[in-house]
C-alpha cells in the first residue's frame, strides 16, 4: 500500500494505489478477496442495559399478546361451534332469563 494518508482519516488507514489493485480479487459468488483471503465485514451488536430491558419488555408483551389472542380465538371458536350444535368443545352455560 502507499504511505500516503487522506486528510480526516484515522492514522492507521492508508490509500490504495494502482499497484495494490492487483491484490484484490472476486470469485463466482461475488465474494471479495485480498491477497487470496476472503474479506469479511463483522459488526457486533452491543446493546446498552436500557435497550436490553426494553427488548425484554417488548418480548414479554408480544408473548402475552399472542397467548391472549389464541385464548380469545379458541373461545370464539367454541361459541361459534356451540351455536351450530357442535359440542365436542365445552359450551358456555346458559341460564334462563328471569323476567
Amino acid at each position: 500500500m502507499t504511505a500516503e494518508t487522506q486528510e480526516g482519516w484515522p492514522p492507521n488507514v492508508e490509500r490504495i494505489g494502482i499497484d495494490d489493485l492487483k491484490r484484490l480479487g472476486i470469485n463466482g459468488q461475488q465474494q471479495l478477496f485480498w491477497d487470496g483471503r476472503r474479506i469479511e465485514v463483522r459488526r457486533r451488536l452491543d446493546l446498552t442495559n436500557l435497550e436490553k430491558a426494553l427488548a425484554t419488555i417488548v418480548t414479554v408483551c408480544a408473548i402475552l399478546g399472542a397467548l391472549g389472542s389464541f385464548i380469545t380465538g379458541f373461545n370464539n371458536g367454541s361459541v361459534f361451534l356451540c351455536a351450530r350444535g357442535v359440542h365436542w368443545l365445552s359450551c358456555p352455560l346458559h341460564t334462563p332469563d328471569k323476567r
